[in-house]
């Protein structure tokens, strides 16, 4: 009989007469002797003439089929004493030998890793030396030019002296002759003091998306986890991949760089202040200290200065649902729901699509690499990131599991923020690798303006627009609690900036960390606010 483990591959049944016996089930004083195809049982000649008496057509008796059963049970015999029990013993080995072979197969790969992570290091040392020798030849290039420099102003500062000494001794006492070829000899000079010459001959520009560069350096790891995902169900392992976080700085006063220090003011200060009636969903503020508004949903987007006076008008054909500034060109983009396009405003003010999505663009972002981050959604509810080229070219994506409600890019990284339903904030890096999960971690709980204690759960944390500054932190506006929180790049709590009596709506971030924000005004209207929050 096959033991309760081994039964696994023995198919489920309900056991109608236990096995061997041979009374019937129903009526235990006689013996079965007939089978009954239709139910598939055997049977008594009492069941044969009442419970079965409509089946008597496919009876047959016991007796008459025992040799072709014993033939059946022969073959089975057979078969798994020489075919499938050697097959399993074969594959019981196989897998031992495997098995034996994990250990060794993978200390060669973590061997590998190691290997090559040293000699990436060697060879980044030497880069490092190679430009420190470069910079030391070109130190010692500029000094010996400015040196020249400084000697020739010097002999010029000699001569104009000698010059200016003699020459008043000429208007004392000398010969018209003597006169005459003083003046010719002035006139013969170069009254220009030579520039200073330019010494900046080499320059360092940081890495952009290090990450990604030192991992192709270091070689890709391949996995196989399709056999691991399905063990997962069982295992109680989520098959969700890791998050790998950044290094996070331990001071509140350092960027997410960790190289650039700063300090906050108690409260920001308010730079300007103006109502404004149109509803707005999006503010790009420009360098030059004025801003383009939009309110999703119209085919209107307006320029305004810092007083909330209209500088400019832009329509469109379709509805405008979001807006943002190439921080390179300065031009302003634009995305349409309805017909799926992606647009620039061209330099004579006309917008111009420059390529169009296959699902629905909702949210964007201009990077400075010249690339188009896209949030959309198609009919199937189903949401993506993308980063595009400027001619609609797909050059990475990221599936979200809700809609995308703001893009930003961070101007010290290069690495970009999205707000995911109002509920999370994901930080991914250039080419869409996951960085960070934020969900409000650290934000304690306020009320009118005062800290009540306890921290703010995700559930109550209800971010609208993510914007960076300019020391690579997070500006967060918070529709539900309407504060205005600062996060670092990393994901660490900073500080809440403000708290607003009203609706907190979207924010935006001018040349030198002047935030624009849409807000409840304290004579109850709706505004914007000019706030100031570093130190300068």
């Amino acid at each position: 009989m096959a033991s309760k483990l081994g039964r696994s591959i023995i198919k489920a049944q309900r056991p109608i007469r236990p096995k061997g016996q041979v009374k019937c089930e129903v009526h235990k004083q006689n013996e079965v002797v007939l089978l009954c195809q239709d139910c598939k049982m055997l049977i008594c000649t009492k069941c044969s003439i009442t419970l079965h008496k409509h089946h008597i057509d496919s009876f047959l008796e016991i007796s008459d089929i025992k040799t072709r059963h014993n033939q059946i049970l022969q073959d089975f015999v057979n078969e798994t004493e020489n075919v499938n029990i050697p097959k399993l013993n074969q594959e019981i080995i196989s897998s031992r030998t495997k098995k034996s072979s994990c250990k060794p197969r993978y200390d060669k790969l973590r061997k590998n890793i190691i290997d090559n992570t040293k000699k990436c290091k060697l060879e980044l040392d030497k880069i490092t030396e190679d430009y420190i020798a470069l910079c030391d030849k070109m130190e010692v290039a500029a000094m010996d030019l400015i040196q020249t420099h400084i000697t020739d102003l010097e002999s010029r500062l000699k001569t104009l002296r000698d010059l200016s000494s003699e020459y008043k001794q000429t208007l004392q006492t000398g010969t018209s002759v003597l006169v005459y070829d003083s003046v010719s000899e002035i006139r013969e000079m170069d009254p220009d003091i030579p520039p200073t010459p330019n010494i900046d001959m080499a320059q360092f520009t940081l890495g952009v998306d290090r990450l990604s560069h030192l991992k192709q350096a270091i070689g890709n790891l391949k996995l196989t986890t399709d056999h691991l995902q399905a063990g997962s169900a069982t295992s109680g392992h989520s098959d969700q991949r890791p998050v790998v976080r950044p290094k996070q700085s331990t001071e509140a006063g350092q960027a997410s760089t960790g190289e650039v220090r700063y300090k906050l003011r108690d409260r920001p200060t308010v730079m300007s202040q103006f109502s404004y009636r149109d509803g707005i969903t999006s503010i790009c503020p420009t360098s030059d200290g004025r801003a383009w508004l939009c309110y999703w949903n119209t085919n209107t987007v307006k320029l305004v200065n810092n007083q909330g006076q209209v500088i400019q008008t832009i329509q469109h054909s379709s509805d405008i649902i979001d807006i943002s500034l190439d921080p390179t060109t300065g031009r302003l983009w634009f995305c349409c729901r309805g017909d799926k396009t992606i647009c620039e405003v061209s330099t004579s003010h006309k917008p111009v699509t420059r390529f169009t999505t296959e699902d629905y663009p909702v949210r964007l972002c201009v990077t400075r690499e010249g690339r188009v981050v896209v949030g959309t959604w198609d009919y199937r509810q189903r949401y993506k990131v993308g980063v595009y080229t400027v001619d609609g070219q797909v050059l990475h994506t990221a599936i979200v599991e809700r809609g995308v409600e703001s893009i930003s890019q961070c101007g010290v990284t290069g690495n970009i923020a999205v707000v995911v339903g109002y509920k999370r904030i994901i930080v991914y890096n250039s080419t869409l690798q996951l960085l960070v999960h934020y969900q409000g971690e650290g934000i304690q709980a306020q009320g009118e303006g005062i800290q009540v204690g306890g921290s703010v759960t995700p559930d109550k944390f209800d971010p609208r627009t993510v914007v960076y500054d300019s020391k690579g932190n997070i500006v967060i506006a918070d529709q539900t609690r309407n504060t205005i929180e600062l996060i670092s790049g990393a994901g660490k709590y900073i500080k809440i900036l403000h708290t607003n009596k009203g609706v907190q709506g979207p924010v935006g971030i001018q040349k030198g960390d002047v935030l624009w924000s849409y807000l409840e005004l304290d004579t109850g209207g709706r505004g914007l606010k000019l706030l100031k929050y570093y130190s300068d």
